[in-house]
């Protein structure tokens, strides 16, 4: 099964890539960031209707529809889409993505979950996703604290899960998380020519090791930022290819390929994380400035309208329809984010940072940190002084400060040498200043405001890892789109006919062989190296350290729920003694316990009266109770709600809550 599975969905891949890729006409390595996003909101319909699986029946269809399109169509136009076929998968670039994804799926497939983060939310939400088979139903959701954190990276993670249909393997998310952030560099390798494997290998291994010059966390865990990062520089290289069509007034056909791929990427942006909106914003202001400065005067159109009797409102109308595809791209962004915002108020499902940030908004209950005064410090030291990544390179080590101005240096190069024309160039400069100093400003406001009590960032060697990660979709998103202008235009460098020899090696791959460069003088090698092979060290130390977080009275409650199974979608209420802080075990239990929901109470049961309990446990919208073994007597609090034989500690029970009288069932095994 997990073979057919698996053969089923690459075939399924091959066929629309191919086929998308033969009728946009261009390469599959700017297909495959297309292919991606539009997969990731088909999921997200199969999702919100709890029927994931139903991406088998659609894998089926696809194959069936090809065979009936390609048997209607005349001999001439089947040999003409074998030979666009046989094209496309021997380009050096298409050669060169397989290459880096399976190297990446061998690699990766042994990680296990070990970032915070990814225990909290990232890594049981997809657990949830597996074995529900789509969204948690209403108050469902496996993490109470974070439940609107958008799903768009969780669904292809599911996807790669999901080829293994026999048991919920963590490596594979790994697998998928990698996928979705590298196929949008891979328009990076179009331009690639050529069979020379040394050059195929080590672009590989820089679009791999790329994001480690400014960011360490998405090696090792499940970093949405760094996905958002990815789709934000593809979506701004994709602006400017958008920017040549606008110029030139390209074809239907070429327009709908382009003007759709911008959509496609700002509406999967908004569904990687709550924060996605802010780069979606900025993405827009950056495609109506770049689009603004089209060199397009319309000289020829005005002469038509003048032949034809037309006036000044005819070609007013016509400037005009030519932004309409543009406010549709807008448009996107806010249907796919606004309807995740609608789902998650239909279901409940809400974080504790955005109810903080909306009491900071609408009330006087927080304020300005006492500590702001330190967190400037802080902020101001790490920006200045500590580099970006851990690790020494051979070179440099660039502080968030340094990259931010080598990236100011290299935009202005590049408009200096006729790479991006002076409008556009400055253009660029003044956005990537503008929108990098604006970025940094949030950072800073959301430490002080709402971060105020992490404390960890009191000190610059915190605050560094705050700036790196949050700040990943400027600088990592503005390398991709920079990558991809020198890539784009470096030709008019190299492009030397009469060369020989090495002259010649140099010309044809100059362009990739300083992107090489850049990367090797940068990068963090020892993270890159981690998260793709030096990991395995850990593997166990890391699996050890998990199961010590589960203490007896943990393991006591994940006992008690497994007559839940793992296809319901319901939420446990679990009772813990008052007597010692203990959210880091929680955390890992409700891990372990997913796709169950736990709410997690610590309270004194000698203080609690039933009545208080009862409002309590209401509040926790739970289907199920549990309260841990401890010295208060727990029937004085539940007796009275209790059916059938005395309440027991250590034992699951059903609610049931008419709103005015609570009842306790237990649960049999």
């Amino acid at each position: 099964m997990g073979i057919f599975m698996f053969v089923l969905h690459v075939c399924a891949v091959l066929v629309c890539i191919l086929w998308l890729a033969h009728y946009f006409k261009v390469s599959i390595v700017q297909i495959l960031p297309v292919f991606v996003c539009a997969l990731v909101l088909v999921l997200y319909g199969l999702a919100a209707a709890r029927h994931l699986s139903w991406i088998d029946a659609v894998a089926v269809a696809v194959l069936i529809l090809f065979a009936v399109w390609y048997i209607s169509r005349p001999q001439e136009e089947k040999k003409s889409f074998g030979r666009s076929c046989l094209n496309n998968v021997t380009q050096a670039s298409f050669i060169t993505a397989v290459f880096t994804l399976a190297a990446i799926a061998v690699c990766t497939s042994g990680k296990v979950v070990s970032w915070w983060d990814d225990i909290n939310f990232w890594a049981s939400d997809v657990k949830s996703l597996y074995f529900l088979d789509g969204f948690a139903g209403k108050y469902g959701n496996v993490s109470p604290e974070f439940g609107d954190y958008p799903p768009g990276a969780q669904l292809i993670k599911w996807w790669v899960l999901h080829l293994n249909p026999y048991a919920y393997k963590e490596g594979l998310a790994f697998v998928g998380y990698y996928i979705m952030n590298m196929v949008f560099l891979f328009p990076l390798l179009k331009k690639l020519k050529g069979w020379n494997v040394p050059v195929m290998f080590l672009t590989a291994a820089a679009l791999w090791m790329l994001p480690s010059i400014a960011e360490v966390y998405g090696y090792s865990g499940f970093c949405a930022d760094l996905t958002m990062a990815c789709i934000y520089g593809g979506f701004l290289l994709a602006v400017t290819e958008l920017g040549e069509c606008f110029d030139k007034c390209c074809d239907r056909w070429g327009s709908l390929f382009l003007y759709g791929r911008c959509a496609l990427y700002l509406g999967v942006l908004v569904l990687v994380k709550s924060i996605g909106f802010v780069w979606a914003v900025f993405g827009i202001v950056f495609m109506i400035l770049y689009l603004r400065s089209s060199r397009n005067t319309t000289e020829p159109e005005a002469a038509a309208a003048v032949i034809s009797g037309e006036g000044s409102e005819s070609r007013k109308s016509r400037k005009i329809r030519r932004w309409f595809p543009v406010v549709g791209i807008a448009a996107v962004p806010v249907l796919t984010g606004g309807s995740w915002l609608m789902f998650c108020l239909f279901m409940r499902r809400v974080t504790k940072t955005t109810a903080t940030a909306v009491k900071y908004m609408t009330t006087d209950e927080y304020g300005i940190s006492g500590y702001t005064g330190e967190f400037a410090r802080a902020f101001l030291k790490a920006f200045v002084r500590l580099p970006l990544h851990k690790d020494k390179t051979i070179a440099v080590d660039l502080t968030p400060l340094g990259l931010y101005l080598c990236i100011c240096l290299i935009v202005i190069i590049f408009y200096k040498t006729r790479m991006i024309s002076e409008t556009r160039g400055k253009i660029v400069l003044w956005f990537t200043v503008i929108s990098g100093a604006l970025f940094y400003a949030v950072i800073f406001v959301a430490h002080i405001t709402i971060f105020a009590t992490e404390t960890q960032y009191l000190e610059a060697s915190g605050m560094i890892s705050s700036i790196e990660r949050y700040g990943a979709p400027f600088t990592v998103g503005t390398l991709i789109f920079l990558a991809g202008v020198w890539i784009e235009g470096a030709d008019r460098f190299f492009d030397r006919k009469d060369q020989q020899g090495i002259g010649r090696f140099v010309c044809k791959y100059g362009a990739y062989l300083c992107l090489i460069l850049f990367v090797a003088l940068t990068a963090g090698y020892q993270v890159g190296y981690d998260g793709l092979v030096g990991y395995r060290s850990n593997t166990q130390a890391k699996l050890t350290e998990r199961a010590e977080m589960i203490g007896s009275d943990e393991r006591m409650f994940l006992d008690a729920v497994k007559v839940l199974g793992t296809d319901c979608s319901t939420r446990v209420c679990y009772i813990r003694r008052g007597d010692a802080p203990r959210w880091v075990n929680n955390s890992y239990a409700a891990y372990e316990a997913s796709p169950v929901s736990v709410v997690f109470k610590s309270i004194n049961l000698n203080d609690a009266p039933t009545e208080f309990m009862v409002q309590e446990i209401r509040a926790s919208h739970a289907a199920y109770l549990y309260a841990e073994e401890t010295d208060a007597d727990a029937g004085e609090v539940f007796d009275r709600i209790t059916e059938g034989e005395a309440f027991a500690c250590g034992v699951l029970y059903h609610i049931q809550d008419d709103g005015t009288e609570m009842k306790l069932t237990q649960v049999s095994h």
